[in-house]
């Protein structure tokens, strides 16, 4: 996928985001300050940061489209994954504030109100970030976005969220006992692991995380399918971004073939990875001399015979 369509694809899903994340902060703090609920009024606020996670996402789809220059000469496609980051530290940051109001509502427990206002508006909560979730994670498939990914697992855990608040307000409701803080903690952990996770697969390819075996493996196969390659070693592959990858590679040749012959078949192999797997890929020729390795291989095969 080209970088036009890539952008116009996380431009969307941040609209949609932005939108629907401010409608759920709109229902849920109306619900909370019906409730006096912590855990209600807790989830509206991370529902408006996610709304400003959503305007992040807009801005770094915009920003990895810029093309290439003399100081990013490999483009600037890594934006996606900073901003999946940005999006789990926020995540994370919910989490820990979230915990220390529950924290607080477990020593100094408030009086609640909860009807069926509450309920009504919890419910259509949920089924917004659920579709929500659904959307962002068949975006992220679509164009393979890290930050898409981060996305959809942050409504999904507002769907959980959301539908923990429900049971803890229906309990509250039933048995007139007042969880709400207790609820509100364990959410608050379960938002926390959810962002160390997430942090972890933001901060990994930033790093250098090895390439995928497949791919690898597929680019070893056109490689070894041309049978003027003799035999190949070192192949290395980095990735600079969703669709930035560039590679190079070692290849063994007959050292008395024509240059100019073996030039055409390193450049059509280089030419047919890079359209089938977006890898820009520099191969190296190594010349081998072919009189050398079958005397060499003769002389073996006589001493194996001793």
């Amino acid at each position: 996928m080209n970088t036009s369509e890539r952008e116009r694809v996380g431009m969307k899903a941040g609209v949609f985001g932005m939108v629907t994340n401010l409608l759920a902060f709109i229902v849920k703090i109306a619900a909370g300050a019906a409730s006096g609920s912590v855990t209600v009024a807790a989830d509206a606020i991370n529902s408006l940061t996610d709304a400003g996670s959503s305007i992040l996402t807009l801005i770094g789809f915009k920003l990895s489209s810029k093309p290439a220059d003399s100081e990013h000469p490999y483009g600037h496609a890594r934006y996606e994954q900073i901003t999946a980051l940005i999006i789990s530290l926020l995540m994370l940051a919910v989490g820990v504030v979230f915990a220390k109001d529950s924290v607080v509502k477990i020593i100094h427990p408030a009086e609640l109100s909860i009807g069926p206002l509450t309920f009504g508006a919890l419910v259509a909560a949920v089924l917004l970030k659920l579709l929500q979730g659904l959307v962002n994670r068949r975006l992220s498939k679509q164009i393979d976005s890290s930050a898409l990914r981060a996305a959809a697992q942050d409504s999904f855990n507002d769907v959980f969220i959301t539908v923990s608040v429900i049971i803890g307000v229906a309990v509250m409701a039933a048995f007139k006992i007042n969880i709400d803080g207790w609820a509100g903690f364990l959410v608050s952990l379960v938002i926390i692991r959810s962002s160390a996770v997430t942090i972890k697969n933001a901060i990994s390819p930033m790093l250098g995380s090895p390439p995928p075996k497949e791919l690898c493996d597929a680019v070893e196969e056109i490689i070894g399918s041309h049978p003027e390659i003799l035999g190949y070693h070192d192949l290395v592959i980095h990735n600079y971004g969703p669709g930035r990858n560039y590679g190079s590679v070692h290849a063994e040749v007959d050292g008395e073939r024509k240059i100019r012959e073996i030039h055409d078949v390193v450049d059509g192999i280089e030419k047919e990875i890079g359209e089938r797997f977006g890898v820009v890929i520099t191969i190296h020729t190594d010349p081998v001399e072919l009189k050398e390795v079958n005397s060499e291989e003769s002389d073996e095969k006589t001493e194996t015979e001793r």
